[in-house]
């Protein structure tokens, strides 16, 4: 499979789409803050690296798909051509008070290798970013209390529910997503929700209360 071809047309999907949901753009901003050394892992075209950067930081960032670090080169991210699913990332231990996995963690096959990984870099008192889907979310129990599949991938060239495949093929709930991070050596794990979407309205304020029906979580986890 050609995963530069497959994730570049997912990311130009996204683009057409509307991009990032607005409520996961104010809560990385807000988390990171200013005056931090961060890595956007998996930063696409860097157009959220590029946000971060605004706010007087310094973005690093790594991506798999070269035409997006062409992009995200214009906008003065300091990014690498890496595969995270192969190796150590290509710098030294404690270097990073913040590393983002922006809708990361549920593209990759050995999920526990890749918050190894983040953790060895990341600075003592650095904390992770992470959002991901919540395969809990309210709409998505709904579905399968009526026999329908919520969105969960069978193959990188099919659609399911008429939506193609984005190459999801871990999916994450509260309890699972806190478990994982707290086996590899994260504390202080904060999760929240982003919305719960309640047909044709959605409710932010109270996603914070109860992620576990929120459609995204969003989590902060230290060093």
């Amino acid at each position: 499979m050609d995963y530069q071809s497959f994730y570049l047309r997912v990311q130009k999907d996204k683009r057409e789409k509307g991009g990032y949901y607005p409520e996961k753009i104010t809560y990385i901003l807000s988390s990171i803050g200013t005056g931090k050394r961060v890595l956007d892992v998996g930063c696409n075209d860097g157009y959220i690296g590029g946000l971060i950067l605004r706010n007087h930081n310094d973005v690093y960032g790594v991506d798999i798909v070269k035409d997006n670090i062409k992009v995200a080169k214009r906008r003065s991210i300091k990014i690498k051509f890496f595969d995270i699913t192969k190796d150590k990332f290509p710098y030294e231990s404690d270097y990073f008070d913040v590393i983002l996995l922006g809708d990361i963690i549920e593209h990759v096959f050995d999920t526990d290798m890749l918050l190894r990984n983040c953790y060895y870099i990341l600075k003592p008192g650095g904390f992770l970013l992470l959002t991901t889907p919540n395969v809990a979310s309210l709409g998505r129990r709904l579905m399968l209390l009526f026999g329908i599949s919520p969105y969960l991938e069978y193959s990188p060239h099919h659609p399911t529910n008429n939506l193609p495949s984005v190459g999801h093929i871990r999916y994450y709930t509260k309890d699972v997503l806190y478990r994982q991070l707290a086996m590899n050596k994260y504390k202080d794990i904060k999760i929240i929700g982003d919305k719960i979407n309640f047909g044709i309205s959605s409710c932010s304020t109270i996603a914070n209360y109860i992620p576990q029906f929120a459609s995204n979580l969003m989590c902060k986890a230290y060093k």
